[in-house]
C-alpha cells in the first residue's frame, strides 16, 4: 500500500463481483470500485469469465479486504457519473487484487 499518496483506507465488507476490475463493496452502503491502472478482460471473453470467477473467489475466501481511495486527483478518481463507481485499490490480505491479476494474466495491457 503507498503509504506516501493521500487518500482514504477503510476496510469493507465484500457484496460480489461485478467483473474482474469491479466490485461491490459495503462500508454503510453499497457501492462499487473500479480498480485503478488495470483493464481486465470484458465479460463476453473467456479471460473476462475468468478473471470475474478467480476475483470472486479470492474475495469469497478472504480474511481481510481494504479499499484505498486516494484523493490527490478526485477527477481522475470518479467513474461516478458515467459508471456508477469510485475508482481505487483494492487489497486482500494485504496483497494489491491489481498485482494478483496481472500475475494470472487478466491485464489486458500485457
Amino acid at each position: 500500500m503507498n503509504k506516501l499518496e493521500p487518500g482514504i483506507l477503510m476496510p469493507v465488507n465484500y457484496v460480489r463481483t461485478i467483473d474482474g476490475d469491479t466490485i461491490s463493496f459495503s462500508i454503510t452502503r453499497t457501492f462499487n470500485i473500479r480498480l485503478r491502472d488495470i483493464d481486465v478482460y470484458e465479460l463476453d471473453t473467456k479471460l473476462g469469465k475468468e478473471a470475474k470467477d478467480y476475483v470472486a473467489t479470492l474475495l469469497r475466501f478472504a480474511k481481510d479486504i481494504k479499499v484505498f481511495i486516494p484523493t490527490n486527483n478526485p477527477e481522475k478518481l470518479m467513474d461516478f457519473n458515467s459508471f456508477e463507481r469510485i475508482v481505487g485499490d483494492i487489497y486482500i490480505d494485504n496483497v494489491s487484487l491489481k498485482s494478483l491479476l496481472e500475475e494470472k494474466g487478466y491485464n489486458k495491457d500485457i
